[in-house]
């Protein structure tokens, strides 16, 4: 009896034994579940961090090794967004577009603020290759899921984009009012913030300012002029912010874009054409000027490097056109017409009856289940 006794009042310890080993296994699951995700936020945000920093190279291999050691996250298609946008930034436009609409068709579902993003990035790579519609498409898929963005890039970002696309379309009507709904955007959105950040705000200006010259031609010329019109206040705004990356970013891409324009002109063996086209240029640098600081005005060397800059395409530019209609031996009426100050496009108030009925191409919708390369 007392051998059945002590069976039995071991019972209730071995229990409890296992009950302990049990929730200390739980723990150290736990544990080490805290740890992996502790160490997953780590690394994307480094790989984050290397993008905003411009280290972009740096940055893509940072999101690979990310997706090669947690291939289970919920990260992971965030990091497969930031190493597209890496390619983008490197200008690998293929590779950029290839994994952003991948992410796209494998998140529009269940993740539809990772589909919005990558709608959004792939607008800028589209543009680069020349894709119009398609870049167009995607903006208007993104600005249709706004409610998923950012705020910066719904109510900033995106408007300033399609103004831009409108424009060079020469559709003033929605070009002007995407483009003040994009300045009540970007006033709301730092008011909202109440402490900017440098980096952000001049990386917001530099992508609501930025109009891609990789696809430009003498065909393309003037669209290019009309979208970087209604935009690139928003460069010299990135500039004005003064932030080391970004801003200096600005200053590199306003730059490549003039010069790109330039070299266009100088390129022209047509002298009509040339002088139309350096026109439109001398214009465009008037408007930017526009926003140069007064005398007197503390001025950043961003600033002053890149107002420099512009003024000696604007000098070069001059002194072209102005060969050119020494050669052209111009009458007093076509040196009127083709002059640096020339009279300014009139815009009819109303169409012509047959003009109303011709046929508005309208961008492709992108359908989540079908490739929008299609």
């Amino acid at each position: 009896m007392k051998l059945k006794s002590f069976t039995l009042g071991l019972l209730p310890f071995s229990f409890l034994a296992a009950s302990c080993a049990h929730i200390s296994t739980q723990r150290e699951v736990g544990v080490t579940q805290n740890m992996q995700a502790h160490e997953e936020e780590n690394q994307i945000n480094n790989a984050e961090r290397l993008l905003a920093l411009g280290r972009f190279e740096e940055a893509r291999s940072a999101f690979i090794n990310f997706q090669n050691n947690f291939p289970q996250s919920r990260y992971f298609q965030s990091s497969r967004l930031g190493e597209a946008q890496a390619f983008e930034y490197l200008e690998n436009w293929d590779m950029a577009i290839k994994i952003d609409r991948d992410v796209y068709l494998k998140t529009n579902k269940l993740q539809p603020e990772i589909a919005a993003l990558a709608s959004y990035r792939m607008s800028f790579a589209y543009e680069a290759t020349g894709d119009d519609m398609k870049a167009l498409a995607c903006l208007l898929d993104a600005n249709s899921n706004g409610k998923y963005l950012p705020p910066e890039i719904s109510k900033a970002e995106i408007p300033a984009r399609l103004a831009a696309y409108y424009g060079r379309m020469g559709r003033d009507q929605e070009a002007t009012k995407y483009l003040n709904e994009a300045e009540k955007g970007i006033d709301q959105v730092r008011t909202e913030k109440h402490e900017v950040d440098t980096v952000w705000l001049a990386k917001t200006y530099l992508q609501m300012g930025t109009v891609s010259t990789n696809q430009l031609s003498a065909d393309t010329f003037d669209s290019v002029i009309e979208s970087q019109k209604m935009v690139q206040v928003y460069l010299i705004k990135a500039i004005q912010v003064n932030d080391a990356t970004w801003s200096l970013r600005a200053v590199d891409q306003a730059k490549k874009t003039y010069q790109n324009l330039y070299t266009l002109v100088e390129s022209q063996s047509d002298r009509q054409t040339q002088a139309d086209m350096g026109g439109s240029l001398i214009d465009l640098i008037d408007q930017a000027e526009l926003f140069k600081p007064l005398s007197g005005q503390k001025v950043s060397e961003k600033e002053k490097d890149f107002f420099a800059f512009a003024k000696s395409v604007k000098t070069k530019t001059e002194n072209l056109l102005y060969q050119s209609k020494a050669t052209m031996s111009l009458t007093e009426e076509s040196q009127k017409l083709n002059g640096l100050k020339r009279a300014g496009r009139v815009k009819a108030e109303k169409l012509l009856p047959e003009e109303q009925t011709l046929p508005i191409k309208t961008p492709p919708k992108i359908v989540p289940t079908e490739d929008p390369n299609l």
